[in-house]
């Protein structure tokens, strides 16, 4: 249970920190590229039961700074679960 927990902290770390990343490098001109994503998403689905609507939809968008954190991420992970333990 400790090691999902930690698995699932240093994923949402990594995605975190890599958008505020990409973000603020986005205008400096060398680490620009970092800031370059891409992006997919599923058209909503919309269910209309006359006094309920209900949309549902999907989209995701990833920058390169991003990935890079979460490979970071997964190489930390098995010595961060070592170190915790059962």
């Amino acid at each position: 249970m400790k090691k999902t927990f930690v698995f699932a902290i240093l994923l949402l770390a990594a995605v975190i920190l890599g958008a505020l990343m990409g973000a603020s490098c986005r205008d400096i001109e060398p680490l620009a590229w970092l800031a370059y994503s891409k992006g997919f998403s599923l058209d909503s689905l919309r269910i209309d039961l006359s006094i309920l609507s209900i949309d549902f939809g999907c989209a995701l968008k990833v920058n390169v700074a991003q990935l890079i954190l979460i490979l970071v991420a997964l190489c930390v992970y098995p010595k961060a679960a070592k170190a915790i333990g059962d």
